[in-house]
This record gives structure tokens, sequence and C-alpha cells, in this order.
């Protein structure tokens, strides 16, 4: 025997596609919004960071020419290069906090070792 829906009734599988689209614009809408404003804080960034280079050119004795040119684009060479400086120093403290782990780990290990011979048992080698 087959159940049919009488005309005029909508199955609750059945969606109204405008709800979608009115929720997909709304949404499209706001991520445009949260873009824009993104953008305008990475110029503003820029803005400020050109500021702060050029006083630091103008502070050393920079005036405007060749010499100012050349102590912008040192200054934006830092400022580049900043990030890997950090990954960098961030990596060397990673490889010495391991090595310290290691170093602790091999103090110990002799520490049970002399122990045990103390003890006359015969210690556990240290890896």
């Amino acid at each position: 025997m087959r159940i049919s829906t009488p005309t005029g009734y909508r199955r609750a599988s059945q969606r109204p596609i405008g709800l979608y689209r009115t929720a997909l614009v709304a949404i499209a809408a706001l991520l445009g919004v949260g873009v824009a404003g993104d953008a305008s804080a990475q110029i503003d960034w820029g803005r400020s960071a050109e500021r702060e280079d050029s006083r630091t050119c103008e502070r050393i004795g920079a005036d405007r020419g060749k010499e100012y040119t050349r102590c912008m684009l040192n200054q934006q060479r830092r400022r580049d290069n900043a990030p890997l400086y950090a990954a960098e120093q961030q990596r060397n403290n990673a490889e010495a906090a391991r090595n310290n782990v290691e170093t602790v780990r091999r103090i110990r290990c002799n520490r049970e070792a002399k122990r045990a011979r103390e003890r006359g048992e015969r210690p556990l080698p240290c890896a």
C-alpha cells in the first residue's frame, strides 16, 4: 500500500531553496566584511611600520637621498627577516631543551648505576 502526501503539503525532507540562498548571502556578506577589515588592518600596519622605519632612519642621521633609501631598505629587510630569526631561535631553544632532557636522563642513569654498584648489584647499562 502506498501512502501519498496530499497536494499542497511538503514533506519534511523538502526544504525551500530561498532559505538556503538567504543564509548563503548572509554568510558571504559577513565574510566579505571580515576580509575587508583584515585588509585595512594590514594596510594600517604597513603605514605605521613605514613611519617607524622612517623615524629610525632620520634618528641615525640618514637624510633624504641615497642614504635614506639604503636605510629604509635595510629596515625593510630587517622587518622581513624578523620572523625567520624568531623561528630559528625557537628551533635552537627546542634543540637545547632536548639536549637538557637527555643530559638529565644520563645523569640520573649514572647515579642509579653508581648506587647499584655500591649495593653490590650489577647496574643496568645506560643507553
